[in-house]
């Protein structure tokens, strides 16, 4: 079903990289070769790559998996997160192919890594210097297909229905499936106008692939690729209509979720200090929510601390849409991708104790 594109007030600028094709083009241009890899083709044959920078350790892998060492009461069994020189961090962008500020803020962190400039041209030294003690994976674009469908580079001064729109898509007669609606049919196939960027080109929401039989093979890699590394942080970033916030984290350890306020905590202070508007609350602990509450969705950020992820989270930056009275710029957005990541290496490298995994 064709729609009629919408134009902006707020123009998107030139440094603002987001289009399958720039992500590709950045890569290539802009990576250390050697730093450059290739975790999956998509169902529509597009690369998902991802950079890594710093000492993997592999001697600290143990005997057993994640799941069967914890089942032994000793997480070292697993690794030795403990005895690392270089904590892990895995930042993953672009799982729903609209939410392209994950996206931007990915390649700056690679701009930041590389010439210590971040994509506007600003030296970020003391960032920079943060992100080479670190074992570091980038993931800029987890989900191409989806993204190749979003005709938008950016959001600001956009209605939110157009954003749903693209994003979670439509049915036949043009009637929005909206969140969370769009989840009820998965894949996505069957009554389908306007295919989201959610869904890869099978229709699979990675956040939501079937965990027991993975139907993406970008999930299958992604899995494998954090039971290898067992990253101390993950960094699922993606985007919503509101303001900056992080999302509860669903079955997993009492202490992991209270871990999580803590770092959001640590965020929200460097927002505050950037005069940059977020949730007020942190976020809840779902393993004290009362019975009567409807079970969770065991979606892939849960998932990836049961695979090896010390501390995982979902990130939901701002779009900047025409509904947020122009309380975000394109600078603003992807300053506060800055400061996530930076509050990510502090806690790794000093600002907390070593996050732990024992439950």
């Amino acid at each position: 079903m064709n729609a009629k594109i919408l134009t902006s007030t707020t123009p998107v600028p030139s440094w603002w990289t987001s289009r399958t094709t720039q992500i590709a083009e950045f890569l290539k241009q802009r990576v250390n070769p050697s730093c450059l890899h290739t975790l999956a083709v998509s169902p529509g044959q597009r690369m998902v790559q991802y950079a890594a920078y710093g000492e993997a350790e592999p001697h600290l892998r143990g005997t057993a998996n994640f799941n069967s060492a914890l089942g032994a009461g000793d997480a070292n069994a697993y690794f030795r997160r403990e005895s690392r020189r270089y904590p892990c961090l895995l930042i993953v962008a672009g799982v729903h192919g609209a939410e392209v500020e994950g996206m931007v803020g990915a390649l700056s962190i690679l701009s930041i890594v590389e010439t210590g400039k971040d994509l506007l041209g600003r030296a970020q030294p003391g960032l920079a210097e943060r992100l080479r003690r670190l074992r570091l994976l980038v993931i800029p674009l987890a989900n191409p297909d989806g993204r190749e469908r979003v005709p938008y580079d950016g959001w600001i001064g956009l209605p939110t229905a157009e954003m749903h729109r693209v994003n979670q898509g439509t049915r036949r007669d043009g009637t929005l499936y909206n969140w969370p609606h769009c989840k009820k049919i998965h894949p996505m196939r069957g009554d389908v106008g306007c295919f989201g960027g959610y869904f890869d080109d099978a229709g699979v929401n990675l956040m939501h692939d079937e965990w027991s039989a993975p139907m993406s093979i970008t999930t299958q890699n992604l899995l494998k690729l954090v039971r290898d590394e067992a990253p101390d942080i993950v960094l699922n970033c993606h985007s919503h209509e509101g303001v900056p916030f992080m999302l509860p984290l669903a079955y997993v350890p009492a202490m992991v979720e209270k871990q999580l306020q803590d770092f959001t905590a640590n965020y929200y202070t460097q927002l505050d200090r950037a005069g940059i508007p977020h949730k007020n609350s942190l976020p809840p602990l779902l393993s004290q929510e009362p019975a009567s509450v409807p079970p969770q969705a065991l979606n892939l950020t849960s998932l990836l601390y049961h695979t090896g992820a010390a501390l995982p989270m979902t990130f939901e930056s701002p779009h900047g849409l025409i509904d947020q009275s122009g309380l975000f710029s394109y600078q603003q957005i992807l300053d506060l991708h800055h400061l996530l990541v930076e509050t990510a290496a502090d806690w790794l490298l000093k600002s907390q104790p070593p996050v732990r995994v024992n439950p």
